[in-house]
């Protein structure tokens, strides 16, 4: 079998949209970091794409293609693998390099034709067409419930964000963390669309008591807020201003959640949180410039010994201390007692302020906290500094 073959397989499956998904795998060629690569049919803008998920190190990547564009794209990739795997309705064509080629072996199964709309749709915990009154009222559905085209990442990032409170809950379940009530605080809340949409969430989804509180600096824009929250009726919601150092209404907090909290507000966030006694700390930093200048100020550390290919460079010495201090911020709420994970909030093409640090009350033994304490130690003097967080927390280690 040649090449030439496999692509008129593919049109003539696509072509009588009998295509359900392509698989590459086994990688020949070490200069391709995708060690994975699946295809598969949507539609996009009610045009008739493919859609590429790719592994990196077992990272997900995505990108949609064109025919024309996927055609001149997967003809390239078949350089790469060895071993194909061509999903249709009705057979599977399984397809192995040798030396001599392809070796076509076809398979009959009972795979019906998906819908295309089916491939696209992702199930969000608020769907787009849901009439729900916050997201009408803040712009970013119309009357009817559905999603304005200019204001889907808005969309997109509510949603996402109750993905991480639902299963943050539900893990606070599971460990007995918590009941049926549950009391958040969301600092640095901003003109609060996730602090609507956590209200809604907890109210009409998953309807178990609860307490939120928003805070933010700017008091013109917690007024309008409240009064927001005053006219569609959101019980057991309210919002305050005043400095995340100085709040004090509320303890035995169940999550604190801040977004993009500028550069140290991160820190004293955190700090909140212990003093609290919050179950669950969740933040998305932002603008880390603290050890971007600390690191800078010690050309004789250790990290300019051994990594000056970055560190004499501007911009890779701030995206590597952005890296950096939220590594710390990791690692330091583990010694603290929380199981902490760092994952992606949204898609990078979003913003490139995407980065989550989950983390929910565990038990760690000695041996367990004096590893971690050595391992804070070891990074904290090849960085050859003084983190604030430090002196923040040291009552905490």
């Amino acid at each position: 079998m040649e090449k030439i073959e496999i692509i008129n397989l593919l049109k003539e499956n696509i072509n009588n949209n009998s295509l359900i998904k392509i698989v590459l795998s086994n990688l020949c060629n070490k200069q391709s970091e995708k060690n994975k690569i699946v295809y598969k049919p949507i539609l996009l803008k009610n045009d008739y794409t493919i859609h590429s998920e790719f592994f990196i190190k077992n990272k997900a990547f995505h990108q949609n293609f064109q025919l024309d564009e996927f055609f001149i794209t997967f003809e390239e990739e078949l350089d790469n693998y060895k071993q194909f795997l061509i999903t249709t309705k009705g057979f599977d064509f399984q397809i192995l390099k040798n030396k001599k080629g392809y070796k076509l072996k076809k398979i009959q199964n009972n795979i019906k034709a998906l819908s295309l709309e089916h491939n696209k749709k992702k199930n969000y915990i608020i769907e787009d067409g849901e009439k729900v009154p916050f997201l009408i009222k803040l712009g970013v559905m119309d009357c009817n419930g559905n999603v304005l085209k200019s204001r889907y990442d808005k969309f997109r990032q509510i949603n996402k964000y109750l993905e991480f409170i639902d299963d943050t809950i539900k893990e606070l379940e599971t460990k007995k963390l918590i009941d049926n009530n549950v009391k958040i605080i969301d600092f640095g809340c901003g003109k609060s669309y996730l602090t609507f949409a956590l209200h809604y969430y907890l109210s009409q989804k998953k309807k178990i008591n609860f307490d939120i509180i928003g805070l933010d600096l700017k008091e013109d824009v917690m007024e309008h807020c409240n009064s927001i929250s005053k006219e569609l009726d959101c019980q057991n919601l309210k919002f305050l201003t005043g400095n995340i150092k100085d709040f004090d209404l509320l303890n035995n907090v169940d999550i604190i959640f801040s977004l993009h909290a500028c550069d140290n507000a991160t820190d004293y966030a955190i700090l909140k949180g212990l003093e609290l006694n919050a179950k669950a700390i969740l933040s998305v930093p932002c603008c880390q410039h603290e050890f971007n200048h600390k690191i800078s100020s010690n050309k004789n550390s250790n990290f300019f010994k051994y990594e000056n290919p970055i560190a004499k460079h501007g911009i890779l010495l701030e995206k590597f201390a952005s890296l950096a201090t939220d590594g710390f911020r990791a690692s330091a709420l583990e010694l603290c007692g929380y199981k902490t994970q760092v994952m992606e909030f949204i898609d990078m093409e979003h913003t490139p302020k995407n980065i989550l640090i989950k983390s929910i009350k565990d038990n760690f033994s000695p041996t367990q906290l004096e590893n971690r304490y050595k391992e804070l130690e070891l990074f904290r003097n090849y960085l050859g500094i003084s983190p604030l967080l430090d002196t923040l927390l040291k009552d905490y280690y």
